[in-house]
């Protein structure tokens, strides 16, 4: 959810490299994405990949649709990066990961990525130039984090700081955004 696009490679791309039968289904509510999706959703051809135009503050649409492409008897992978840190408390972001959870099958994975200003100085908070310009961001803590993942089994090495590739591990980088947030991924029991 919140496809990324236009990226390369994109998720489908990846997982039916690794699977080509693999089902991928994408959501997100930018009409513009919308466009860029059309282009470049190219399923493999044992596969399948689709586009759900909708918004993560309404789960239930959301898995009405993907239920057209999804077997929500087998296990699935929800993909929540960099997303929930702009989904305020007042529209119960717990509620949705709940709602979202609920119908997958024992061991599929939640993956989650969010902003945090746990390790961040002042000088690197951005969250107020975010919310002059109307985006409503809310970063958590770590411990607010963490229970995006109630109820599920926390894979190793567990909700760890994000860093970024060819960077140093983030307790050594000192760069800003490499410790910006936490990510981790649980799986549904």
């Amino acid at each position: 959810m919140g496809t990324g696009i236009p990226t390369e490679p994109n998720l489908h791309q990846i997982a039916q490299d690794a699977d080509p039968s693999c089902r991928v289904v994408y959501v997100d509510n930018d009409p513009i994405v919308l466009r860029h999706a059309e282009a470049l959703l190219v399923s493999s051809p044992e596969g399948s990949t689709d586009y759900v135009q909708a918004d993560v503050l309404d789960p239930e649409a959301i898995l009405e649709r993907a239920h057209r492409t999804l077997d929500f008897d087998r296990p699935i992978a929800l993909s929540l990066i960099a997303l929930l840190h702009f989904v305020p408390d007042a529209r119960d972001p717990y509620g949705i990961v709940r709602k979202l959870i609920e119908p997958l099958a024992p061991g599929s994975c939640l993956i989650l990525s969010h902003l945090s200003l746990d390790r961040l100085s002042a000088e690197q908070d951005r969250t107020d130039e975010y919310r002059s310009a109307g985006i409503d961001l809310r970063p958590r803590t770590r411990e607010e984090v963490l229970r995006f993942f109630d109820g599920l089994d926390l894979v190793p090495p567990g909700l760890v700081p994000i860093w970024f590739k060819d960077t140093p591990e983030p307790e050594d980088a000192g760069l800003p955004g490499a410790d910006a947030g936490y990510s981790g991924v649980g799986r549904v029991r």
